[in-house]
């Protein structure tokens, strides 16, 4: 409903309801007039008021209608049609009564010279406004008014013409009033006509106003209620009932959608706020979830976990992130709140049967290299862990030299080496009989190496420490390799 018509307009069921201020709007007023006389021209401003009564009227009148749609300012004079519109998303910015507009409009009047004719009401009233208002706004030109029980609006208009004013203020009832304005407005010669309704009575002392506090709660409607009851209550309760039959499904249209709009918002930042959360490992306690079937000390559970998060692992991107699980599954188990409150001597037991369950997960695992990437990640994490990564690297050797072989140190009748993003896998047999290792039944698993190999690299690099395990003869020496053909895909 924030469909913008022009400038400070918003559509408000089909009308063009004005949502600024009212000294803008009288500021607008005033200058269109100076245009028009300095340009000489008889440019009729036709200023209407919208209230919760009128607005079922109008929707119900089509005369009505296209005259409320033709004004050239149309203001919310009313507080229900000011919350029903802040409801359905229409920033206005105040409520404008038809009388407190006119007030402003008849001071500048009296200062800018401009002659004013008053319609409407009845002769006695028109009779105390001649008096009173010139006495109110010093310089107001008065030059003509005429009652309102006159039928004929063509006489009506005729004898407004005849005083040839600039501004017009038109006090008949509705919808007589917004007609009158609409369609005779320029017939009179006027540069503006306004519509005030009752604002003669009022002005003229005949009937009293509502306080100002009752004015600024926007209950002035009550206030009519109560001074004039059998007048006013079925004039407000049947407009009141029609009004809230027209505005209500609208308001609940539009806030449903407002707040499906919020949810999804919300929604989506939440997302991106738990996309762009770390995974830290000293905060092991909160893995304590993703890691409730992994206990080292039930062997068999354990090992059945293990093996099924291994099978499921389908990104390289994944692999980091099971060895934190990993390690944090092992610190989570011990007690421990973060790295540095871990008592690794108490711990020792833990991590032997850790170490004899990484055995037994490579000897039956299917997908050995996945498999020797995770659990590698997962012993040099735990080796950077430690305070004193030689004697732990010594406990793993006396404990799990399987392990410690499998993973670390190269067998002699096959040596494997990593560059960047590809692995060759070369082995040597006796006698004249080669293979091809692109013909091979591992053509798969050095694919897989080649998907794995940097992970494995970056996580089996232990920095800081003299006592590396890639150190040695074995690893320096690769003038004796053979060089096989490069059995990458093309």
């Amino acid at each position: 409903m924030r469909d913008e018509i022009a400038g400070q307009r918003a559509a408000f069921f089909g009308l063009p309801l004005d949502t600024r201020q009212r000294h803008h709007v009288c500021a607008d007023i005033r200058m269109k007039l100076r245009e028009a006389t300095a340009a000489n021209t008889r440019t009729c401003f036709r200023h209407h008021c919208l209230n919760a009564t009128k607005l079922p009227a109008a929707l119900r009148d089509e005369k009505l209608f296209a005259a409320l749609s033709r004004a050239s300012c149309l203001s919310a004079d009313g507080m229900g049609i000011v919350w029903a519109s802040r409801l359905m998303g229409i920033r206005v910015s105040e409520r404008v009564t038809g009388i407190d507009l006119m007030t402003d409009l008849l001071a500048m009047f009296a200062r800018d010279g401009v002659r004013v004719f008053l319609l409407g009401a009845r002769q006695e009233v028109l009779d105390q406004l001649t008096i009173s208002l010139p006495d109110r706004f010093p310089g107001l030109n008065i030059v003509g008014t005429h009652h309102g029980y006159e039928m004929d609006d063509d006489k009506l208009a005729s004898s407004v013409a005849a005083c040839k004013p600039d501004a017009l203020f038109v006090a008949l009832p509705s919808p007589r009033k917004e007609l009158f304005v609409d369609q005779y407005g320029p017939e009179t010669g006027c540069r503006f006509v306004m519509g005030v309704g009752g604002a003669f009575d009022v002005l003229a002392g005949q009937v009293r106003r509502a306080p100002l506090i009752w004015q600024r709660i926007g209950l002035e409607f009550l206030w009519r209620i109560v001074c004039q009851p059998h007048y006013m209550v079925p004039r407000y309760g049947h407009g009141l009932v029609a009004f809230s039959r027209v505005v209500l499904p609208k308001i609940a249209s539009f806030q449903i959608a407002r707040l499906r709009g919020a949810i999804q918002r919300t929604a989506s930042i939440l997302a991106v706020i738990m996309m762009l959360l770390p995974l830290p490992v000293a905060d092991l306690r909160a893995q304590s979830d993703i890691v409730a079937n992994f206990d080292p000390a039930n062997r068999q559970a354990a090992l059945s976990w293990l093996e099924s998060e291994l099978a499921e692992l389908s990104d390289p991107e994944d692999v980091g992130q099971m060895i934190e699980v990993l390690v944090g599954a092992l610190l989570i188990a011990d007690g421990a709140e973060d790295s540095n409150a871990i008592d690794w001597q108490a711990s020792e037991e833990s991590v032997n049967a850790l170490l004899s369950l990484f055995e037994a997960v490579l000897g039956g695992s299917t997908n050995r290299f996945l498999a020797e990437t995770v659990l590698g990640g997962v012993i040099s994490r735990l080796i950077d862990l430690h305070p004193e990564p030689g004697q732990f690297r010594q406990n793993m050797r006396t404990n799990a030299p399987g392990l410690m072989t499998r993973l670390f140190e190269r067998p002699t009748d096959r040596q494997l080496t990593f560059t960047d993003t590809q692995a060759s896998v070369s082995a040597t047999f006796e006698g004249d009989t080669t293979r091809r290792v692109g013909q091979s039944r591992r053509q798969s698993e050095a694919e897989r190496t080649r998907k794995y190999a940097p992970l494995l690299v970056i996580g089996l690099q232990i920095q800081g420490s003299s006592d590396n395990l890639w150190e040695g003869d074995d690893y320096e020496d690769q003038s004796d390799l053979a060089e096989l053909e490069d059995a990458s895909p093309r």
